[in-house]
């Protein structure tokens, strides 16, 4: 399946070929939107231990302004789906199509459900692991409010932390089994609003890096002050886009006990983007020279962005190539100065030299970042050499990358026989990392409500 789509940024209309910077991490659906309300959705979430023994977790999940609700076993990864809401007590899976039901029993609370599989007898389920959800609010460095909600596990404190940080696009504080997987290892969860956060797509605009960096490392101060936090236990989750924000506030916020990656980008916004780009290009059967010539006139173009000339400056660029099939299939119709619209073009003026090995160098605290042997986003021999190269400069000495096997940016593995399966190596080796040193709750237990 796969998962490009739209990041957000003004592409300005007509334009075939603007970038698709979004790196989003799951399916590539036509996703419900994400109106209900937030104590409503939140009612699903949590983990549920099965007859069989297994546990599936998860919840509301948002990305790209979009929600549906996701739950997996992150243990065996036999069970899961993404779902969609039927009624106030049923979840309908649409991965795999209409083949599993989830119907969530109880009164004040759902504490128990029932999971229905095509063909087979049904299980029941009971919630464990059960936590509390608190609306938070703090001010970023330049005083802007920023919303979310604070996961606490239901067990004695202080708990130790992870500051949940966003993907591309407009995501909002609803991560799914990303969050509830915490969870169940006595770990809280702090996760917000991303800055401008709308779900309208329309509406949207990607808010500049460093702002994002400025955002993520004030919500890791606000929580570490909180008296149900382990100051000395706090750190970062980010997630794709997250590569280039995490780094910066961990320095930023020199407090930052640990940092874990899923699909991070590290090499610069501009190589990334070019690598996401050709895999598109490619896709739509742009091959050989022609696509080496579409990919040497972009990185000329986006290279006139980050010298700061205005975008009128590439018109010389393109116009020996106009009428080109290959710069039609790339780029479309016209000169990029009549396709991409203004804001893009500063937005790449601002952001495309941004990396995350500068920051990198600087961090001394535990790292674990994973990567996709098969990203479509992020390249994985030059971001795991770069990765590399950043960790052996650095004064910290706990480094390690993970590659997953197979698996695309989404981390799922695509199936020629039916849906894509999640790729195991993520959720047990992280669990096994926060464990192994001492950045978990295993004695918080699995309470049954």
């Amino acid at each position: 399946m796969n998962s490009i789509a739209k990041r957000g940024v003004d592409r300005g209309a007509g334009s075939r070929s603007a970038p698709r910077l979004v790196l989003l991490l799951l399916f590539a659906l036509p996703w419900a939107p994400g109106a209900r309300a937030q104590a409503d959705v939140e009612a699903f979430d949590g983990s549920f231990r099965l007859s069989t023994g297994e546990v599936v977790t998860g919840g509301y999940f948002v990305e790209g302004g979009q929600g549906r609700y996701l739950y997996l076993d992150t243990q065996g990864l036999a069970r899961g789906g993404l779902f969609e809401r039927m009624s106030d007590r049923v979840l309908r899976s649409v991965v795999p199509p209409d083949e599993v039901e989830i119907e969530f029993l109880g009164d004040e609370e759902l504490n128990a459900i029932v999971w229905k599989e095509r063909g087979q007898e049904p299980l029941h389920g009971q919630r464990v692991h059960p936590h509390e959800s608190r609306v938070v609010r703090f001010a970023s460095g330049d005083g802007t409010k920023i919303v979310g909600r604070l996961l606490l596990p239901a067990c004695p404190g202080p708990h130790p932390l992870v500051i949940s940080v966003h993907g591309s696009g407009p995501v909002d504080r609803h991560g799914g089994p990303f969050h509830t997987f915490f969870l169940q290892h006595g770990v809280a969860v702090l996760a917000y609003d991303k800055r401008g956060y709308t779900s309208d797509a329309e509406a949207w605009r990607e808010p500049d890096l460093a702002t994002l960096s400025a955002d993520a490392a004030a919500a890791l101060r606000f929580a570490s002050s909180l008296p149900e936090i382990d100051p000395d236990r706090a750190g970062f989750f980010g997630s794709s886009q997250g590569g280039w924000v995490v780094p910066r506030a961990a320095v930023e916020a020199p407090e930052t006990d640990f940092l874990v990656l899923r699909a991070g980008a590290a090499l610069s916004e501009l190589e990334t983007h070019l690598h996401e780009v050709r895999q598109e290009l490619r896709a739509d059967g742009l091959a050989g020279l022609d696509l080496d010539h579409a990919m040497a006139l972009r990185r000329e173009i986006y290279e006139t962005a980050m010298a700061g000339d205005p975008i009128s400056e590439t018109d010389a660029l393109v116009a020996p190539y106009l009428v080109e099939p290959w710069y039609r299939s790339a780029f479309g119709e016209d000169p990029v100065s009549r396709l991409w619209s203004p804001r893009w073009w500063g937005w790449a003026q601002r952001n495309f030299a941004v990396a995350a090995t500068p920051w990198l160098e600087r961090l001394d605290a535990p790292v674990l970042w994973f990567l996709a042997e098969r990203d479509e986003n992020v390249p994985l021999v030059s971001t795991r050499a770069a990765l590399e190269e950043a960790f052996a400069a650095s004064p910290g000495e706990d480094h390690e990358i993970v590659v997953l096997k197979g698996a695309l940016h989404s981390f799922l593995i695509p199936s020629p026989e039916g849906p894509p399966r999640f790729s195991p190596g993520f959720f047990d080796r992280m669990g096994a990392w926060l464990d192994e040193r001492g950045l978990s709750n295993p004695g918080c237990g699995e309470r049954v409500p």
